[in-house]
């Protein structure tokens, strides 16, 4: 437990902006980082669902809620993930080696690819936050739960790819991996994911079933997509996982799964 807890500290001071005390990097505090991830997810998606909520009593706009769905994610992480896609966009732009990818994502440079890809992006989101908020959100809690739930399940994923996918002969997947206690890291992540699924199926399914799996089964399915894409790119593209893929999964996840609630909720309300 001792070393859960100094591990969940370093998850937050690595993947947050949250303040958080001062540790030592060491073993033990790197033992579970990777497990304590979704802590930090479930951090944001708090914030985001009493974000939500103080948004319908003040009753903003949708463009407004759509900014806020953009940027505060983006607050409390500093950014770090959408460095992530940056790198890896430009190194996915380069009809190139494995190799030399490899190479531009540990280049600290922005190129052309990474930031045309951060900026459409950005676009994206806001654009889908506002068609959620219009189809799924209003009036009905479920779609933005799931929403919420997305930023918990985004981060297990990513962190159970780091521990389980081959790693890159270089870089920080491999450090991570590493440090890790796989065994018991993994048993963690498993449980976050159960408890995340069930968290978004219960309220899903309890009334109205017919809506709420219009608005579940494409937010689950766009996870999986995104993670075989994910698997795809690491073994074809860059032979070996990296915690620079790491990022740029976790963002294209909670995009896609953002796309899956407002066409699932399209789709319920056009044929429900």
């Amino acid at each position: 437990m001792k070393n859960f807890l100094k591990s969940a500290i370093a998850a937050f001071s690595t993947f947050s902006r949250v303040p958080m005390p001062q540790i030592e990097w060491s073993e033990g505090s790197m033992r579970y980082i990777m497990a304590a991830f979704p802590l930090v997810g479930a951090a944001i998606g708090g914030l985001m669902f009493a974000f939500l909520r103080l948004a319908d009593y003040l009753e903003l706009p949708y463009a407004l809620r759509a900014l806020g769905m953009t940027l505060l994610p983006l607050a409390v992480t500093g950014g770090i993930h959408l460095d992530g896609l940056c790198d890896t966009c430009d190194a996915l732009g380069a009809v190139t080696s494995p190799a030399r990818r490899r190479e531009i994502l540990k280049d600290p440079r922005a190129g052309a690819f990474g930031v045309i890809g951060v900026a459409v992006y950005l676009l994206s989101y806001m654009a889908l936050s506002y068609a959620a908020l219009s189809c799924s959100f209003g009036g009905d809690f479920r779609g933005g739960l799931l929403y919420c739930l997305g930023f918990v399940r985004s981060r297990t994923l990513s962190a159970g790819a780091v521990l389980r996918l081959p790693p890159a002969p270089d870089g920080t997947g491999r450090a991570f991996r590493d440090a890790a206690e796989r065994k018991g890291s993994s048993a963690l992540l498993t449980f976050f994911l159960a408890a995340a699924l069930a968290a978004a199926a219960i309220p899903s399914f309890a009334s109205a079933p017919c809506r709420g799996a219009a608005l579940f089964l494409p937010w689950q399915l766009a996870s999986l997509l995104c993670l075989a894409s994910l698997k795809s790119a690491a073994r074809r593209k860059f032979e070996g996982m990296s915690g620079d893929l790491a990022g740029w999964f976790l963002q294209r996840c909670e995009l896609w799964q953002l796309a899956a609630l407002a066409i699932g909720g399209a789709l319920a309300r056009r044929f429900g």
